[in-house]
This record gives structure tokens, sequence and C-alpha cells, in this order.
């Protein structure tokens, strides 16, 4: 019982600090930097505020950020579920 209160206390602080960063498709644009070079800018959706801030990053970094993302929530959604427990798992 404390595993799973300890996992619901844990979602809740994970939730209560998450950003939203929408569909890339339909929340960016692609701009040409003072140097150059492409970027993609997003808008970036924080909890607790209406407003959101435009953060513009070159394509790979963006690759880069949402595989970390969408890897963050594989770990933390196999975590939630309590990987390898079950009903006949000792301790619950």
């Amino acid at each position: 019982m404390t595993k799973i209160a300890s996992a619901l206390i844990a979602m809740g602080f994970v939730l209560a600090g998450c950003t939203a960063i929408e569909d890339p498709s339909t929340n960016s644009e692609m701009m040409v930097a003072d140097d150059g070079t492409q970027v993609e800018c997003r808008r970036i959706k924080e909890m607790g505020t209406m407003l959101g801030k435009r953060v513009c990053m070159e394509p790979t970094e963006w690759e880069e950020v949402d595989r970390a993302a969408e890897e963050g929530a594989e770990d933390f959604m196999g975590s939630s579920r309590g990987a390898g427990q079950g009903p006949d798992s000792p301790g619950l």
C-alpha cells in the first residue's frame, strides 16, 4: 500500500511541475535566424499560466528534445504501472 501511495505522490509532483509541448506540426514554424540558419520555433505552454513562451532551436535539437521527452514518458509510465508487480508479488 505504501508503494502505491508513494507512486501517487510522485506522480502528483511530476504533473504539477510539467510543461506541455503541443504537437509540433500544429504549433511550430520554420524561421531563418540572424546568422542564416534554419530554426524551428514552438510555443511552449507552462502550467499555471495561460501564456506560453516561444522557443526556437534547430530541427536536430528539437528531435533530441522530442526523443528525450518520449523516453521520459515511457520510463514514467513503466514505473507507475509497477513493472514486474502483480497480485502474486510479495509486498502487495
